[in-house]
C-alpha cells in the first residue's frame, strides 16, 4: 500500500461546450479549452478546491446534474479539467458502472481470471483470490455460467467481489451501493470499511443518505457544480436534505399557487373568490383548530339546474385531506355557499381550499380556490387526518336548510 495516498484538487473547472465551431479544431488543446470556456457551455464544475487524505471514506451527495460524476470521471482519468489542476498520489480503480468490462459469453469463473491476467497476476497464485471472489459474490451455481444468463443485481455483485479484493488504492464507485439484498449490501459496506482501514482511499456518490452516513467519514454536498458543504456526513447530508426539502415544497407552493384564483367552464355559472373567515376576520394564515367558516358568491342562468357543490382540502403534496358535497337546493339563479369547520384541527403546513360547482352529471361547471396556511406549537402525529365540516347553503334573499 502507497503511504502517501492523497487527492489534490485546485481550483478546477469542467465546461461541456454546447456547441464549437469547425474552425476551433485547428486550434491547440491550451487554446480549444480557453474557448470552451468562453461559449457559454454547461459548467459541470467550478473553482473547485479540496484535498483528500489517506484513511478517508468520502461521500459525495447533491441533486442530479450537480457535478458529481463528473468529478469522479476527471479521478478516474476519463475527462480532464478544462482549468485548474488535479494531483493524485496512488493508484486509482474507478467503477463507474458495476459490470462494464465483464465479457457476456464467459462465464463467472472465467471473468475472474480473465480481470486476474488484465491486472498482470499470474494464474496459479491467482488462486487464492478467485476463491475469495467466489465466496464473497455468493452466486452459486451461476460462477460457471455465462454472464447472459446473470440478472443486473447478479452482474453487480461479481463485479463488486472483483474489484474490492484487489485492494486498491484509491477506489472510486459511482452509484453502486445498491448491489444486493439487505445482507449483501452490509457484507459490501463492511468490505469499504476494512479497505479505508487498510488506509486506503475511498470515494462513493449515492443518492441514498443512509449509506452515505453508514459508510463515511466525510461527506461533500455539490450543488451546480460547487461545493456547498464539507463536514461530517452526519451534519452534511442533514443539511442537504433540510435544502431538497424547502425546494421541493417551493417548487410544490408555486404549482399550488398557479391553481387559486376561479374558473369558469360553462357560460353564465360565475363564481367569486373564495373567502375564508375565522370569526369576522377574513384570513389566510391560522392556528390548527381555529373553527372556519367557507363562503363563496354563485351566479347561474335561471333556466338551469343548480346541481351540487363540492369542497375539497388538499394538502401541499397533493393529498386529498377532505372532500364534502353540497346539494345547491336553493331555486334562487345568485345566492352564496357557505361550509362550517367548527375545528379545522389539521397538521402545519399549506392547504388549497377548493369549491367546484357542479352539473346534474357531475361535470365541472366552475371552480373558486384559495391557499392557506395553518400554523401549531404542537404538531399532531400518527392516525388518518379527519376533517370535519358542516355545510349549509345560503340564498342571499332567502335561507333554505
Amino acid at each position: 500500500m502507497n503511504q502517501k495516498l492523497r487527492i489534490q484538487l485546485s481550483h478546477v473547472r469542467k465546461v461541456y461546450p454546447r456547441k464549437i465551431s469547425d474552425q476551433l479544431t485547428a486550434l491547440g488543446m491550451a487554446a480549444l479549452r480557453r474557448a470552451n470556456e468562453n461559449l457559454n457551455g454547461g459548467v459541470a464544475l467550478q473553482d473547485l478546491t479540496l484535498s483528500i487524505e489517506k484513511g478517508e471514506r468520502v461521500g459525495i451527495i447533491g441533486r442530479n446534474g450537480a457535478g458529481k460524476s463528473t468529478l469522479l470521471q476527471m479521478l478516474a482519468g476519463v475527462t480532464e479539467p478544462s482549468s485548474g489542476k488535479i494531483h493524485i498520489s496512488g493508484k486509482v480503480t474507478a467503477v463507474l458502472t458495476l459490470g462494464t468490462g465483464l465479457r457476456e459469453d464467459l462465464t463467472g469463473r472465467e471473468n475472474i481470471y480473465l480481470e486476474g491476467e488484465t491486472k498482470g497476476k499470474d494464474r496459479k497464485k491467482h488462486e487464492k483470490d478467485v476463491s475469495a471472489i467466489i465466496e464473497f459474490a455468493e452466486l452459486g451455481k451461476f460462477i460457471d455460467l455465462p454472464l447472459r444468463t446473470y440478472s443486473t443485481g447478479m452482474k453487480a455483485r461479481l463485479a463488486f467481489a472483483i474489484i474490492s479484493q484487489i485492494k486498491p488504492e484509491i477506489l472510486i464507485i459511482d452509484e453502486a451501493l445498491s448491489v444486493g439484498d439487505a445482507a449483501f449490501s452490509a457484507k459490501a459496506a463492511k468490505r469499504i470499511s476494512d479497505l479505508c482501514a487498510l488506509g486506503s482511499i475511498v470515494l462513493i456518490v449515492s443518492h441514498s443518505m443512509q449509506s452515505i452516513r453508514a459508510l463515511c467519514n466525510r461527506c461533500l454536498w455539490l450543488d451546480q457544480g460547487r461545493l456547498v458543504m464539507d463536514g461530517p456526513p452526519d451534519k452534511v447530508t442533514h443539511a442537504y436534505l433540510e435544502s431538497v426539502r424547502k425546494a421541493d415544497e417551493q417548487n410544490h407552493a408555486t404549482r399550488f399557487r398557479s391553481l387559486t384564483g376561479v374558473r369558469n367552464w360553462s357560460s353564465g355559472f360565475d363564481m367569486e373568490e373564495l373567502q375564508v373567515n375565522a370569526g369576522n376576520q377574513t384570513m389566510k394564515c391560522f392556528p390548527s383548530g381555529t373553527s372556519l367558516s367557507l363562503t363563496c358568491q354563485c351566479r347561474r342562468p335561471a333556466d338551469t339546474a343548480p346541481g351540487e357543490f363540492v369542497v375539497r382540502c388538499i394538502r401541499l403534496d397533493g393529498a386529498l385531506i377532505s372532500e364534502n358535497k353540497l346539494p345547491a337546493r336553493t331555486p334562487s339563479a345568485q345566492h352564496q355557499i357557505r361550509m362550517t369547520y367548527p375545528n379545522f384541527n389539521l397538521a402545519p403546513g399549506m392547504y388549497r381550499l377548493q369549491l367546484e360547482w357542479q352539473g346534474p352529471t357531475g361535470a365541472p361547471r366552475a371552480e373558486s380556490a384559495t391557499i392557506i396556511e395553518v400554523t401549531a406549537e404542537d404538531v399532531p402525529t400518527g392516525g388518518r387526518p379527519v376533517l370535519l365540516g358542516v355545510a349549509t347553503a345560503f340564498s342571499l334573499k332567502e335561507k333554505f336548510a
